[in-house]
């Protein structure tokens, strides 16, 4: 396999991080760096048309925030085919200007003080990714597909159900009798212990991701060619296993491998977390374009989604989290109870799932999806919704046939 080298180009006028990054890529095979020892508006305005030449570009995020803000865009608008963009903030940098930052196009925005855990691991995954295994993907012809991530502020919200429905919204079926998928989707189903996706999509349980947490091993696209299973409605689907198993057997390099070999040959991966707050998931919060939070308007159930919020946060500071109001139609005016819960969760609910008992009582039992059922009901038509947000924020891999 032929490698292409990667380039690493970084402006900050910090000499340790300048140093540390430059010092720990110099030795580096198939790996270029570059640099500016200036701020980013000490560039002369160059800084676009220098970043545009690079595959990772990291640049400080001056005290400046509106001019940290349009610097960001003006990189991420001249960025070349799939370059990687990480920006290099205060550890106090506010939550908002993070999500920011990577509204405008940013992939990650990382703390300066975690020079050794986290950028440059980060600038090294990357070029592991590249170099192993994806050379098409990174060479600018096509781009990966989106990580979905739908959690759940407690069970029997219905996280599973949304999950199972969004997965098979996202294909964009087309055609008269809407067969042909326009998308390819899969579905993961990480609650190790209580996964239901096969269940929901007629498909059999399976041990294999429960042999591959034993057998410790690190799974690659012949693994998942044969763990996965296309469901009827034309998804595939990595289940849960039969058996229970420890959750701690799982690891992260091991989600991460079925996440970056999913990405290489699916437009969209939708993942159902676990409730458990294991290790393993923060491959998945790293990776994830975009979380569903799925919860009831119930007192006890938002303080536990603030609680998922800020944990997930706090794995990754710019995850984009939607929240998803279960079990209600939405209201044309907001409730005190809805008003209040916004204000806890710090943000109002992107969605809204009516319960629609027939409906749901009939796809579950029958295990297809609710479009199936019956397209005009309640809940087909909020996640049809929800899914079409989803594919016009994230649209399919391009380059790919």
């Amino acid at each position: 396999m032929n490698s292409k080298q990667i380039s690493v180009f970084l402006i900050s006028p910090d000499e340790e991080i300048y140093s540390a990054i430059e010092g720990s890529l110099a030795d580096q095979e198939n790996c270029s760096f570059t640099g500016r020892k200036e701020t980013v508006s000490g560039v002369n305005g160059k800084a676009a048309n220098l970043a545009s030449l690079h595959d990772v570009v990291l640049f400080d995020v001056e005290d400046d925030a509106d001019g940290a803000l349009k610097t960001a865009q003006n990189i991420c608008d001249a960025r070349m085919p799939n370059a990687i963009i990480i920006a290099l903030a205060p550890e106090d940098l506010p939550l908002e200007k993070a999500r920011q930052l990577t509204k405008l196009g940013v992939d990650e925005v990382l703390p300066r003080n975690a020079i050794n855990e986290e950028i440059v691991p980060q600038v090294d995954a990357i070029r592991n990714r590249r170099q192993a295994q994806l050379p098409t993907v990174w060479s600018g012809h096509a781009t990966l597909g989106k990580v979905i991530a739908v959690a759940k502020s407690r069970g029997g919200v219905g996280s599973s159900l949304v999950a199972a429905n969004m997965a098979n919204e996202l294909q964009a079926k087309e055609g008269f009798f809407k067969k042909k998928a326009t998308n390819e989707v899969a579905v993961v189903d990480l609650d190790f212990q209580f996964g239901s996706i096969a269940a929901l999509m007629d498909v059999e349980e399976s041990d294999a991701m429960w042999r591959m947490a034993m057998d410790e091993s690190i799974p690659d696209g012949a693994f998942l060619e044969q763990a996965m299973v296309k469901a009827p409605c034309g998804v595939d689907v990595l289940a849960a296993p039969s058996r229970y198993g420890p959750l701690s057997a799982i690891q992260e390099d091991q989600i991460t491998a079925i996440l970056d070999n999913l990405k290489r040959t699916h437009d969209y991966v939708v993942v159902d977390l676990p409730r458990a707050l294991v290790e393993w998931i923060t491959p998945v919060l790293t990776q994830a374009d975009r979380l569903y939070l799925v919860t009831d308007v119930a007192v006890p159930s938002v303080r536990s989604a603030r609680k998922l919020m800020d944990f997930y946060q706090s794995e990754n500071p710019a995850i984009d989290i939607q929240l998803v109001a279960s079990l209600e139609k939405k209201p044309l005016l907001p409730a005190a109870h809805h008003r209040a819960a916004a204000k806890l969760l710090e943000q109002d609910f992107a969605h809204w799932v009516p319960k629609d008992d027939r409906t749901v009582r009939e796809s579950v039992d029958r295990g297809i999806p609710l479009q199936d059922v019956s397209n005009r009901a309640p809940a087909t038509r909020a996640i049809k919704k929800l899914a079409d947000d989803a594919r016009a924020a994230m649209p399919p891999r391009v380059g790919n046939s």
